[in-house]
């Protein structure tokens, strides 16, 4: 289903508000891979949604990023009936004049990530979010949005 408005978009970005890690998958020629990263989910000028986290210079992760942008992520509490779940296209952000900012950005939602970007070399990144599926409760039908390769609801 596409989406239907801004107040789905609102209600998406509430959800996602509700977590400050994701696990985030990539895949590349060794395979699919999953790593947890902080983030923090923010509305995209095109009206869609995106998720700015930070990846750590030369890991893995970074490095399939760069190879195939292509990421799927899950945030659950660990309860079945209560999740969020997407994909999306990562943009590794290599302007290091941006870094400031964007970090700034995502440790003020996510307030552990200070650490860990104070501790390690780390490079910020751009999901933007192509499918997005909330559940809030089980028997409620679920939120499914889509979006365009721009980032605009579609």
């Amino acid at each position: 289903m596409a989406v239907t408005g801004s107040t789905d978009i609102d209600r998406a970005l509430w959800a996602l508000r509700a977590y400050d890690t994701t696990a985030l998958g990539t895949v590349s020629a060794n395979g699919p891979h999953v790593a947890g990263v902080f983030f923090a989910p923010e509305r995209t000028p095109s009206g869609g949604i995106q998720l700015l986290i930070a990846t750590i210079k030369g890991s893995r992760k970074q490095r399939e990023m760069a190879e195939d942008p292509r990421v799927a992520f899950m945030c659950s509490p660990g309860n079945p009936s209560r999740w969020v779940q997407g994909t999306g296209v990562a943009d590794l952000i290599t302007d290091e004049q941006r870094h400031a900012e964007l970090l700034r950005r995502l440790t003020s939602h996510a307030s552990g990530a200070a650490q860990f970007i104070e501790r390690l070399p780390v490079m910020p990144a751009l999901i933007t979010v192509r499918t997005l599926k909330v559940v809030e409760a089980l028997g409620t039908p679920a939120l499914l949005l889509s979006f365009d390769e721009s980032g605009a609801a579609g």
